[in-house]
């Protein structure tokens, strides 16, 4: 499967979204209080979304998975990396 990341961050309420590529299923968003969660943990950068590096992009993706699968395993949790 391939994914793809929407980060709004311009927006009045920003938000950025996991979606998988083939069905354009929104695998998860995070907005307000969760996301900046995941810019103070430094679990993501507003320098990782703005990288053109795939091998970088494909980090990044990994990262919100695992952050995905902790909360849906654990509740709140931030992923450690």
């Amino acid at each position: 499967m391939n994914y793809l990341i929407n980060a709004w961050l311009d927006k009045r309420q920003p938000y950025l979204e996991l979606v998988e590529q083939g069905s354009g299923q929104v695998v998860r968003r995070w907005q307000g209080r969760r996301l900046q969660e995941l810019f103070n943990s430094g679990l993501i950068s507003y320098q990782e979304l703005q990288t053109s590096s795939q091998t970088q992009l494909k980090k990044l993706v990994k990262t919100l998975i695992l952050e995905v699968t902790c909360e849906e395993l654990c509740g709140r949790c931030l992923y450690q990396r």
